[in-house]
């Protein structure tokens, strides 16, 4: 062969006194766009990049990462005394991009320590479950599918001894008003609020909370799911957190009508986001002395009225208009005399 050329490679003109030459080094994963300013509680590198490496993943400061840091109000995503409950360090942790076989699209990927995605064909290997330490089993399903009870986590979570619950919507849709009740879901669970959930007892060790977020494929609506989580949590942008779900899930697949659903969950979080910096930016009222104003009077309330009072209001009415109908009937009428002469 030529030169300039490996043994397997042929130019694409087929002449030999052109032959291909390597513009740029290709790597064996994509490498995304660097991410745009750092949002509110999440420190990156200089060396920050979406791709191979070994600073590629969002590293949350644990200083920055409190209730005063959280944008939203306790009860939307979290309940009350969430970060005094929750070990903030399951938030720090920071991932390595690992290398993608296609045989772990049946398998679940840790997204943060406490969280997973995955696909309904892992819970078939109840040791899997049990091996992983998951303690919750979170179906993102359809209602077809809850008719037929095609996706369930049940079964599996009864013979593992952990819990199952199910979030389902009617489409991809309505998953825009589903993402704070499966958010709410997850941050309980890790809160303790359910029963039996924050910590559990295997074999008797006590065992951390940790959630597996599945659907059919693991692909697509639990995703959403997943992405959503982090865009609350982390204060995320829709694209970076598309971005850093399909570096831990490759085969993660969002499609277009699925990110305007996440672009418009993005929004209401901005919009939620304004409200509560308005509410913080408002002083609180100074009680003033009673000295400075007068006292408002107090309110006085007015006595029922009964059933023969409306009675009386409505005889009186009726009187009143016969009245002045008798006197409008001789307004326009001539005096009359009371004989006339007859001409002769």
């Amino acid at each position: 062969m030529f030169n300039n050329q490996s043994p397997g490679e042929v130019p694409m003109s087929l002449q030999e006194e052109s032959p291909y030459v390597r513009t740029q080094d290709y790597v064996s994963a994509p490498r995304y766009p660097t991410p745009s300013a750092a949002s509110p509680g999440i420190a990156h590198p200089a060396s920050y990049t979406y791709g191979l490496g070994n600073n590629d993943t969002v590293i949350v400061d644990a200083k920055v990462f409190n209730r005063d840091t959280h944008d939203f109000a306790e009860g939307d995503f979290i309940c009350p005394n969430f970060f005094n409950r929750v070990d903030l360090g399951g938030f720090t942790r920071r991932f390595n991009v690992s290398q993608w076989s296609y045989e772990m699209r049946r398998q679940a990927q840790s997204v943060l320590p406490f969280l997973s995605l995955g696909p309904s064909s892992c819970l078939r290997d109840i040791d899997y479950l049990r091996n992983q330490g998951f303690t919750l089993l979170l179906a993102i399903r359809s209602r077809h599918s809850a008719h037929a009870r095609l996706v369930s986590g049940d079964k599996a979570a009864a013979e593992a001894g952990i819990m199952a619950d199910t979030v389902d919507v009617l489409d991809n849709q309505e998953l825009i008003s589903a993402f704070p009740r499966a958010i709410r879901r997850i941050n309980d669970h890790l809160a303790g609020v359910d029963i039996d959930s924050s910590v559990s007892t295997l074999n008797g060790l006590q065992q951390k909370s940790k959630v597996l977020v599945f659907c059919e494929s693991g692909n697509e609506r639990s995703a959403s799911v997943v992405i959503a989580y982090i865009m609350v949590m982390l204060n995320l942008p829709a694209l970076e957190a598309i971005h850093t779900i399909q570096q831990r899930r490759f085969c993660v697949s969002i499609e277009d009508p699925m990110k305007r659903t996440l672009a418009a969950f993005e929004s209401i979080l901005s919009a939620k986001r304004d409200v509560e910096r308005v509410k913080h930016a408002i002083p609180p009222r100074i009680n003033v002395p009673a000295t400075l104003a007068p006292p408002s009077p107090s309110p006085v309330l007015a006595k029922k009225r009964s059933f023969q009072d409306h009675r009386e209001d409505y005889h009186a009415m009726d009187d009143e208009m016969e009245v002045d109908g008798d006197e409008d009937s001789f307004v326009e009428r001539k005096p009359n005399a009371p004989f006339q002469d007859r001409v002769v």
